[in-house]
């Protein structure tokens, strides 16, 4: 099994980060500058008060989370390990990063003895 507690977000660089072609293929990240303001933009999802703090820092979350998609996107395409999820461990009330990557459970059989299939985070998984 694999899981990655995913942080510093706003730490990723253009070399390192595994799926470019994801954020290309959104039409977020067309070159290195869109990849740099997308990864800082993350680091807004942590601090601040008030009215508009609250909006910044959404859109802080939503870009981490679309960079969590991208590296979940990798893991099934790459490595083929289809039940690769965005999985909250822990309550947002004590921590704003509460999500990690997982993969490679055993699958538990649903209702009638079918395995579930993993659900896709995006066309770009289906593709």
């Amino acid at each position: 099994m694999v899981c990655v507690a995913t942080c510093c977000h706003h730490r990723c660089d253009v070399d390192s980060y595994v799926n470019r072609p994801f954020l290309e293929a959104l039409g977020l990240c067309n070159s290195p500058e869109d990849f740099l303001q997308l990864v800082s933009t993350a680091g807004w999802a942590v601090g601040g008060e008030g009215r508009r703090d609250v909006q910044k820092r959404r859109v802080g979350m939503m870009a981490k989370r679309i960079l969590d998609l991208g590296r979940v996107a990798w893991l099934r395409k790459e490595l083929h390990l289809d039940d690769a999820s965005l999985t909250e461990y822990i309550s947002k009330a004590v921590t704003p990063e509460n999500m990690a990557i997982t993969a490679g459970a055993a699958k538990k059989p649903a209702r009638g003895g079918a395995h579930r299939s993993a659900m896709l985070c995006c066309a770009w998984c289906a593709g």
